[in-house]
């Protein structure tokens, strides 16, 4: 019987230590606090949070948010290396509009602010890293050039 009530204490410490684990990684998760720079007054951001391991910008962000002006905050990032891409949706169609060639039709921007000379910039491009603090970046809206 002294065998059983040692087995099940085990059991229940370990269980414990998981959760304290748990707990504690999740308390080591800052916020990742934005400020997008060359809004125009009509218009909704869309940003994605993405790996910025990857060669290309995935079809499914890690995580997605919407605004309607020049803030954002993604709460309990964990710490890693990621990259931002946001748009400003200028006629409220829920997605950026490009060219036929692929350009950007709407205010686009990126983390690290890459120059948009040579195309889109990849996630590499565009990384930072994110430790167990919270985080704090600028994104400037790079707009399309008007059509003459």
């Amino acid at each position: 019987m002294p065998q059983r009530i040692l087995q099940t204490v085990k059991k229940t410490g370990y269980k414990a230590g998981l959760l304290l684990l748990l707990v504690g990684s999740y308390a080591q998760a800052g916020d990742i606090l934005v400020t997008v720079d060359g809004i125009h007054a009509v218009g909704t951001l869309h940003a994605a949070l993405v790996s910025a391991e990857q060669q290309r910008w995935p079809e499914q962000p890690l995580r997605q948010l919407r605004s309607e002006h020049g803030q954002l905050r993604w709460p309990d990032v964990p710490p890693g290396r990621y990259a931002i891409e946001l748009f400003q949706d200028s006629n409220g169609n829920g997605q950026l509009d490009q060219s036929r060639r692929g350009i950007p039709l709407e205010p686009v921007g990126f983390s690290a602010n890459p120059p948009l000379l040579n195309g889109k910039p990849t996630p590499r491009d565009s990384l930072f890293e994110h430790g167990t603090a919270n985080s704090q970046l600028h994104i400037r809206l790079q707009h399309p050039k008007a059509k003459k």
